[in-house]
């Protein structure tokens, strides 16, 4: 989770520091290219009146866009991922007031597979050319896939790292007989 925030926490950083650090903020935008295609019309942007809104509908991976306003930031991830990594993190926030935070039993995988339909219809119709997608509907279906996340993968981590815990006891416990 601490990782998870940090990760939350540097992206929505990013425009801010590009504003009064050029050098770090394209050092941190390259960074994120890693995890999404930066396209500014689909992103979002942080405009010179503080303002955030969409981007200008340019086909460009330019972190600085100029407006008729001024120079807009872009974040360094689309309007789709932005909130899929911030729900991810609220999700697992929430997961922690649930029975799930000490679970190793993942919930039936059928929910979370409902919850990815929103964004598989948004993407998937979009990619096939039968509409354009908006910013809005991409953060709400990112939404969604995120919040979801968060409850399959807090029991998975817990069942990883307790079995961890099981072998490194289980391999104390072969040293100590074989001593």
């Amino acid at each position: 989770m601490i990782l998870l925030g940090v990760f939350n926490l540097l992206i929505i950083a990013t425009p801010y520091i590009h504003m009064h650090n050029p050098a770090g903020g394209e050092l941190l935008h390259g960074g994120f290219s890693f995890t999404c295609h930066q396209l500014a019309a689909r992103s979002y942007c942080v405009y010179p009146d503080g303002s955030i809104a969409d981007c200008p509908h340019l086909y460009t991976k330019d972190s600085i866009l100029e407006t008729e306003e001024g120079p807009a930031y872009k974040f360094p991830v689309c309007a789709r991922d932005l909130p899929l990594y911030l729900a991810a993190f609220l999700g697992g926030i929430a997961v922690y007031f649930t029975k799930w935070r000490d679970s190793k039993v993942v919930p039936n995988p059928i929910y979370f597979i409902i919850a990815l339909i929103p964004i598989a219809l948004d993407g998937g119709t979009q990619f096939i050319g039968l509409r354009e997608s908006t910013n809005l509907m991409r953060a709400i279906t990112g939404g969604i896939a995120g919040f979801a996340f968060s409850f399959y993968i807090i029991p998975l981590l817990n069942m990883f790292f307790s079995k961890r815990e099981e072998t490194k006891k289980e391999n104390k416990e072969k040293e100590k007989k074989a001593t």
